[in-house]
């Protein structure tokens, strides 16, 4: 793990995913709430999840982009263009014209610049680290994600209670500033310049490499893996939509933070433990955490008080950090490096395009239901994704992540062309 830290391009890397990170975990907190109080529903607060996760289902529109470009410039322009638009906000408020239009219309376009971040970032490990740190890395960069939110979730709901959303907004704004700036000292050891054919045939080179992400994923094993993904984002999406309200009820926008705190830190807890388990084989571990995770929802569920409903709650989270890990090292392992971001964004993009009908769902039914129940029943899908593994052969004998042989699931390097195009999976079979 030390080892790591002398890499300068990972200590400016996870330095500025630690600074987004700190901003975004404040900025969620606020933009929520304030969502959920200008609406006066969890039907709003649903459709600001539903808003606000959407933009993931097309996080595969980048993967091509962050194959073919710059990773740095990428980067530093998003962080920026999200520091931007955030700047409305404030300014609308402190103009007497906020509205939660406004707030909405916002939320998007600020969550689809954000995209770029995931699959460029985690592109640069193989490029910048060696195969046997890429594990300890993977779980040093959730450690940023999921630490900060542990922190600054529960920081939030505390500085939403005595100063309000806009000091939350403007701490986004300045953390923005700053992650960019940590970007544009990256010093990359390979120069990653795009060609400059013609518009056509960039166009054309565009959806042709898009293509091959999609056929990368769909004809392999991580078809079955984007399943269980998708299941548990569902559940997180509903979760989202549900909680500002059944926060609201356990006390205000404290009882709030305090949960996305917990949630935080049982996801921080898994990430952390992930080195741990790095013998143990994946399919078992998928198996038997989430059904882990299903239990420790339903006795947050049930608990008699808000503290024991936060620890609960936060245990739940734990397979979530702890497979995030797991599942990133096995796709680096697995995928060739130049069809890494665009596989990534699309899986990603498959597995969450259901997170913001959860999430619009959600919000629906607590709006008609009651947040407790959607709460209660949410965490059913931790047991479906338990089970599934168990019932799909290819799941389940799953081995370590060091175990991995990409020639056994048809990824084979040397059959990938220089130049991907429409045959580039031909190296690829189906499972």
């Amino acid at each position: 793990m030390k080892a790591l830290f002398l890499n300068k391009n990972f200590r400016l890397l996870i330095s500025a995913r630690l600074m987004t990170n700190i901003g975004d975990s404040m900025y969620y907190v606020g933009a929520m709430w304030l969502v959920y109080k200008l609406g006066g529903s969890a039907f709003y607060s649903g459709l600001a999840g539903f808003l606000i996760l959407l933009p993931q289902a097309l996080q595969f529109l980048v993967g091509p982009l962050v194959d073919k470009y710059p990773i740095q410039k990428l980067l530093v322009v998003s962080q920026l263009g999200q520091a931007s638009l955030l700047c409305l906000i404030p300014i609308a408020y402190y103009s007497g014209l906020l509205s939660v239009g406004l707030v909405l219309a916002v939320m998007p376009i600020v969550s689809f610049l954000d995209q770029f971040s995931f699959p460029a970032e985690n592109a640069l490990i193989p490029n910048i680290l060696e195969r046997d740190d890429r594990i300890a890395a993977n779980s040093m960069m959730s450690l940023a994600y999921q630490g900060s939110d542990a922190a600054f979730n529960a920081v939030g709901g505390a500085i939403l209670a005595v100063t309000g959303a806009m000091s939350l907004y403007l701490a986004d704004i300045g953390t923005f500033i700053v992650a960019a700036g940590l970007f544009k000292l990256l010093h990359l050891p390979i120069e990653r310049k795009a060609s400059q054919p013609s518009s056509t045939k960039q166009i054309r080179n565009y959806f042709s490499d898009l293509k091959v992400g999609f056929q990368v994923v769909l004809h392999s094993l991580l078809g079955e893996v984007m399943v269980t993904g998708a299941v548990a984002n569902f559940t997180l999406g509903a979760l989202t939509a549900i909680l500002p309200a059944y926060a609201d009820s356990l006390g205000g926008s404290e009882s709030y933070g305090f949960l996305l705190a917990g949630s935080a830190v049982g996801s921080l807890a898994g990430a952390l433990a992930a080195p741990l388990f790095n013998r143990f084989p994946i399919g078992r571990l998928l198996a038997g955490s989430y059904f882990l995770g299903f239990c420790f929802w339903q006795l947050s569920a049930f608990a008699p008080s808000a503290p024991l409903k936060v620890v609960f709650f936060a245990a739940s989270m734990i397979p979530l950090g702890l497979n995030n890990v797991i599942g990133y090292t096995l796709m680096q392992n697995l995928l060739p490096q130049r069809l890494l971001a665009r596989s990534m964004s699309v899986m990603v993009s498959i597995s969450t395009c259901i997170m913001p009908i959860g999430s619009l769902a959600g919000g629906i039914m607590s709006h008609a239901m009651g947040a407790g129940w959607v709460f209660m029943t949410a965490g059913s899908g931790f047991l479906f994704v338990s089970v599934y593994v168990l019932l799909i052969p290819v799941l389940r004998r799953l081995p370590a992540p060091g175990r991995v042989r990409p020639d056994d699931y048809g990824f084979q390097k040397e059959s990938v062309p220089e130049m991907p195009r429409d045959d580039e999976c031909n190296g690829i079979k189906v499972e």
